[in-house]
């Protein structure tokens, strides 16, 4: 008696689950976070809106640092260079070796368009946006999902030792700590990723540090940035281990 044949069932391809970062992400992310972000800006923020100088009085910005920055524009507007030689303390020093504010921050282009105060608050208000945003994206290439970064960056930005530089009028502070996140995030995709355009755009992030104008946020940025990129060529992450000739190259491109 013949064997009926079993009819064989369609061969299963298997299908990798889709990445719960992913899943949760919806459309325009990166938008959906900014929107955020500008929110939670504007209600730190708001006075700004009706011209207020975010600065307290008691700020050195008052005395000091307001005067540093007024008498620049005015000589950059009237000369069309920057000015060498501060003429109004004591007998005179030079301008730009004693290091009065953000002389070549490109902050310093708000104060071509705008009042002197006006330029000097958006420059707070545009850097807590931003610690807040490139703290989003950080997240994201490290592979946490939407809604964790969101958490993040909200978290970064409003937290106590950020959101309080703008009181006291503490610029070059707020502009390394926006500048921090971004610099992680380039430091990730270039050696965990091999993505040789992340070493152009963490040179410019340091550059732009360094004429921030805080050399002591500046060392600790770069201190921190060491430490992550030993962590990143050297450790397990993901299963993946990278190879000591790609390690030591990619370190090498990142002190270049």
């Amino acid at each position: 008696m013949a064997h009926r044949r079993e009819k064989s069932s369609p061969r299963q391809i298997p299908v990798a689950a889709p990445d719960s970062a992913a899943l949760s992400a919806p459309r325009f992310a990166f938008g959906w976070a900014a929107l955020v972000y500008a929110l939670c800006t504007l209600s730190l923020a708001y006075p700004a809106l009706a011209g207020q100088f975010l600065v307290n009085s008691h700020s050195d910005q008052y005395i000091a640092g307001y005067a540093f920055r007024e008498f620049a524009a005015s000589t950059l507007k009237a000369t069309g260079h920057f000015p060498l030689w501060n003429p109004y303390l004591f007998g005179g020093l030079p301008y730009v070796a004693a290091m009065h504010g953000d002389i070549f921050y490109p902050t310093f282009l708000l104060r071509m368009i705008m009042p002197t105060d006006a330029a000097m608050t958006w420059g707070f208000i545009i850097h807590v946006f931003l610690a807040g945003l490139f703290t989003f994206g950080f997240l994201r290439a490290i592979g946490y999902g939407f809604f964790g970064s969101l958490v993040g960056g909200v978290a970064y930005m409003m937290s106590g030792q950020i959101a309080s530089y703008v009181s006291p009028g503490h610029d070059g502070k707020l502009f390394v700590s926006a500048l921090f996140p971004l610099a992680l995030w380039m430091l990730y995709r270039g050696i965990r990723e091999g993505k040789s355009w992340s070493w152009g755009a963490f040179s410019l992030i340091v550059g732009l540090s360094v004429l921030s104008p805080h050399p002591q946020l500046l060392q600790y940025l770069l201190l921190a940035c060491g430490a992550y990129a030993l962590f990143l060529a050297f450790t397990t992450l993901d299963a993946i281990k990278l190879a000591p000739r790609v390690s030591i190259r990619r370190l090498g491109a990142a002190l270049v």
